[in-house]
């Protein structure tokens, strides 16, 4: 019970106030009995009720002392959370603006270790659901990193992560009381890692841009395949089972022409209502409604092309 009173100021002051208010109650009614003269009640009535508001204006000042100084502190901690997490993202982006074409890097064992001391840092001062955000970032690249050589390989996924990362960092911040939606997050890696590697040189359309983002997205979240395993070209991407992307083992061709996507798979049975070609099939802009309702369909085709791909090389 003490301990509690310790840790829960609030209620012992409370308690303390009631105790005292409840003191002087009960000793009112002897003393006036024993103070006849009406001077001396009101005499004594002046000083409990002296005593009463002393104790009141203590405990209201240590109230307001202990509120300051938790402003003070939450303001301290507040400024060096939004440091620290500053530091991490800077970190993040130095390492991911040198990668070369297929997601590698070289780096020393001290940046892996500056990442790691980051880490105890937001253990330190971040809440759990950040941490543990953290705590994946540094997994992907901890686990990516090959000390012999000093290289470190990244996808598109682990980028995923430290948007992910950020949104839960706004979050802890109280800019916002909820986090951005999966798909939203998503979108906002692929707008900036497909287009980017995209060679195309004709505008598209946003209903051609959805669909190819939404195969693309497939690949590199649900799939999780590495972009090393993916050839981009002037009109398009091709996706492969390894990454010497040799043509035997391509299980998806992914190609633009005029706004429409041709997309050829070697198992694409489960997929109804499209243009088919041989392996080929075709998505017009206009088919994009269609597209949706299909997706989960299209989806499993590209994954049954991989794997039957894969058996293949086997």
């Amino acid at each position: 019970m003490i301990d509690f009173l310790k840790k829960n100021k609030n209620l012992r002051n409370a308690l303390f106030v009631f105790i005292i208010a409840f003191s002087s109650f009960l000793a009112f009614e002897p003393l006036f009995e024993n103070l006849g003269q009406k001077a001396s009640q009101e005499f004594a009535a002046a000083i409990f009720g002296t005593i009463f508001a002393a104790v009141i204006t203590m405990v209201l000042l240590n109230k307001q002392s202990e509120t300051e100084e938790e402003r003070s502190r939450n303001e301290k901690v507040f400024e060096q959370k939004i440091v620290l997490f500053n530091q991490i993202l800077d970190n993040l982006q130095t390492i991911y603006a040198n990668l070369d074409n297929v997601g590698k890097i070289k780096i020393s064992h001290a940046e892996i270790t500056k990442i790691e001391f980051l880490l105890a840092k937001m253990i330190m001062i971040g809440n759990d659901k950040t941490i543990k955000e953290f705590k994946s970032l540094y997994q992907n690249i901890t686990n990516n990193y090959v000390p012999e050589t000093q290289i470190l390989t990244l996808n598109i996924s682990h980028k995923h992560t430290i948007f992910r990362f950020a949104d839960y960092c706004r979050e802890e911040l109280g800019l916002s009381d909820k986090n951005l939606e999966k798909e939203i997050l998503e979108d906002i890696v692929l707008q900036g890692e497909l287009f980017y590697n995209l060679e195309q040189k004709e505008s598209l359309d946003f209903e051609t841009q959805e669909t190819i983002k939404d195969i693309y997205g497939f690949l590199a979240f649900d799939l999780n395949l590495p972009i090393e395993n993916i050839k981009f070209l002037p009109n398009g991407f091709e996706a492969y089972i390894n990454k010497s992307q040799t043509k035997t083992v391509c299980f998806l061709e992914c190609l633009i022409d005029n706004q429409e996507i041709h997309m050829k798979l070697p198992v694409h049975n489960t997929i109804k209502g499209f243009h088919i070609n041989g392996t080929k099939l075709n998505v017009k802009p206009s088919e994009r409604n269609k597209f949706i309702a299909q997706q989960t369909n299209i989806e499993k085709a590209i994954e049954e092309s991989y794997e039957f791909v894969k058996k293949q090389k086997i």
